[in-house]
């Protein structure tokens, strides 16, 4: 609401249609977007914080969502995310998440 859109309302859907039609997993994200809409200066959505700790991030929040679809089975998530159980594990150690949890 509070972006400045340079063009007019038909230029807007026409960008919403295409974003739409570019995204493959029902999610649009910023790189579906015009070049023109991605800095972070137009949008005010500096990043903050180190790269190591958005992907950290980025990956408890995948295994997270796959120990939720798999009821908390570590080997069925381990597949899931296409990697093996014990780096699975590993990575579960090191967020400390409770797959418990999520039975």
């Amino acid at each position: 609401m509070r972006y400045h859109w340079p063009g007019n309302v038909r230029e807007l859907e026409n960008c919403s249609e295409r974003a739409v039609l570019l995204c493959t997993d029902h999610v649009v994200h910023s790189y579906h977007l015009p070049p023109t809409l991605q800095t972070a200066e137009a949008s005010n959505t500096i990043p903050s914080g180190s790269l190591s700790s958005a992907v950290d991030s980025f990956e408890r929040d995948r295994i997270i969502d796959a120990l939720k679809s798999t009821q908390g089975n570590i080997a069925a998530a381990a597949r899931l995310l296409a990697t093996s159980e014990r780096i699975l594990g590993l990575r579960v150690k090191k967020y400390g998440i409770q797959p418990r949890q999520y039975r």
